[in-house]
């Protein structure tokens, strides 16, 4: 006999908003790609591109012109880099912290509710059986459901007794992966200042050379009002005025282009800073007084000082100790563990019916036999990564000592170079003032003045790119010495106490693969 059950229309459209409702994808997957190679993709109208950004960047609001501290105070609340970096050292902090916890007993709680239906058969009727010989009675029975309902409370404790140090070389390599974002971290800021001061002086000498451009044109157009003079009255030909027009019309295109030279420093020192390119900001110029090369110490000290304050490096061995602990803990997984569990429940049923609080204590001893020699590579993975974060290290001790050298000789090259353009321009000065002068007199040619023109205009422009060598250099030696970071020398030993012996003290580090 068949009993048709009655589902309610609503518990049917329930349980079919509630599955996972799928769309064309299922049967028609390609419609959601081009049609043909040589269409575009259209999307459909529920894809919206995003808004930008309404967030306001943070700005010292000033009528001054920003100076460079101030411009790298903006960079420091708006690049995105340094925001990237400190998100990821707080989400190694909280897996640092996460390792932690499995040194505390584990306790879960759990509660189960039922309700059940059982058929109980009792003797109320009779029930026939019939087959092809013979017709049998098997007595009278009836059925009754009986329901029933139950629900148990239970808490269950772990605990991890002892490991061999398993459970804390795996702490203590998380931690060192955190030491390991935080150096990271601190040299995404140590970059920034770089490329802050890098862009900023780049910005100013496109701005230099501008000015110098702006130069150039007045003194052609000066040497052009001599030719002018000089065929007007008759004492030159047309050859010094067409002479003398175009280098003033090669000067202008100089200039001209020049602008957006200034235009694309500006934008790119805006970005580097996190801003839009399309704020407005005034800055300084080039500073005028300049410092001496004598205060820059030998490029030892300098070596010894990166030794303990460059961020990468410093980095770079904390992820070296994380891959040490972390082949150790891979070393320390085949020997045994010492758990223990507690578990403890009580049955609830219907008509107020309970059985008294059971439990289970449990002591275990595990240790891996086999497992398809998983435990094996895993330890040569970990001696893999290990050589790898070493090697790394000393990839960037023999960068960082490269750097420091190149820098500090650059320092040195760059502040004579400045002291030869200082010169440079001040004899390009005055050849083009005496070769105008007998131009105008008529004792020399047109040739004469432009060649004198031309040297002067490669003076001012050589200047200023060795007044930008004189500052960059000086910000890329600081960088490389990471005397940039914020933790300058602090907790380290101070600059006199600095000795050459310190330049091996990074490379003991502490190996512990037993």
């Amino acid at each position: 006999m068949l009993r048709h059950v009655v589902v309610p229309t609503s518990y049917l459209i329930l349980l079919t908003c509630g599955g996972c409702y799928p769309n064309r994808a299922v049967i028609d997957p390609w419609s959601y790609a081009p049609l043909t190679s040589s269409k575009t993709w259209v999307p459909p109208k529920n894809v919206k591109p995003m808004a930008l950004s309404d967030d306001s960047p943070e700005l010292i609001e000033q009528n001054d012109p920003y100076s460079l501290g101030e411009l790298i105070d903006i960079a420091l609340r708006n690049n995105q880099q340094t925001k990237i970096t400190w998100a990821q050292a707080r989400s190694a902090a909280a897996n640092y912290g996460e390792s932690q916890s499995q040194f505390f007993p584990e306790i879960n709680g759990q509660f189960t509710y039922s309700r059940n239906r059982q058929p109980s058969f009792n003797s109320s009727g009779t029930i026939t059986s019939t087959n092809p010989s013979a017709t049998t009675t098997l007595g009278p029975a009836s059925v009754t459901d009986i329901y029933y309902t139950a629900w148990t409370p239970q808490i269950t404790l772990s605990y991890l007794i002892y490991d061999f140090g398993t459970v804390r070389a795996t702490s203590e390599a998380a931690k060192q992966a955190l030491y390991n974002a935080d150096w990271t971290h601190n040299d995404a800021i140590l970059t920034l200042l770089q490329t802050i001061m890098n862009d900023f002086y780049t910005y100013l000498y496109q701005k230099q050379l501008l000015i110098a451009d702006i130069a150039n044109v007045e003194t052609a157009q000066l040497t052009l009002q001599a030719a002018q003079t000089g065929f007007d009255t008759g004492v030159r030909n047309v050859s010094d005025v067409l002479q003398a027009t175009t280098q003033l019309l090669q000067n202008q295109t100089t200039w001209a282009a020049q602008q957006q030279n200034v235009e694309t420093a500006y934008t790119q020192m805006l970005s580097d800073m996190g801003l839009p390119a399309n704020i407005k900001l005034q800055t300084q110029n080039l500073p005028t007084d300049l410092p001496d090369k004598e205060i820059i110490p030998p490029v030892e000290t300098l070596i010894a000082v990166a030794m303990q304050n460059r961020p990468d490096l410093l980095a770079a061995e904390a992820n070296l100790r994380s891959k040490q602990q972390s082949l150790l803990a891979s070393k320390r997984q085949f020997l045994p563990q010492f758990n223990y569990n507690f578990d403890i429940a009580k049955n609830y049923y219907n008509k107020g019916l309970h059985d008294v609080y059971n439990f289970t204590s449990t002591f275990t001893v595990s240790m891996p036999l086999f497992q398809g020699f998983y435990y094996r590579n895993a330890i040569k993975i970990a001696e893999a990564n290990r050589e790898t974060a070493e090697e790394q290290m000393k990839q960037t001790e023999i960068m960082m000592i490269q750097q420091i050298t190149t820098f500090h000789y650059n320092v040195h090259v760059a502040y004579d170079t400045l002291q030869f353009a200082k010169n440079y321009l001040l004899a390009a000065e005055e050849q083009y003032t005496v070769a105008l002068s007998q131009y105008t007199q008529g004792t020399n040619t047109i040739l004469d003045v432009v060649s004198a023109q031309s040297s002067l205009a490669d003076a001012r422009a050589r200047l200023a790119n060795a007044v930008q060598q004189w500052f960059t250099t000086l910000a890329n030696l600081a960088y490389a010495t990471g005397i940039l970071s914020p933790n300058y020398l602090s907790p380290f030993k101070n600059l006199e106490e600095i000795h050459i012996s310190d330049l091996n003290s990074t490379n003991e580090v502490v190996s512990n693969e037993e």
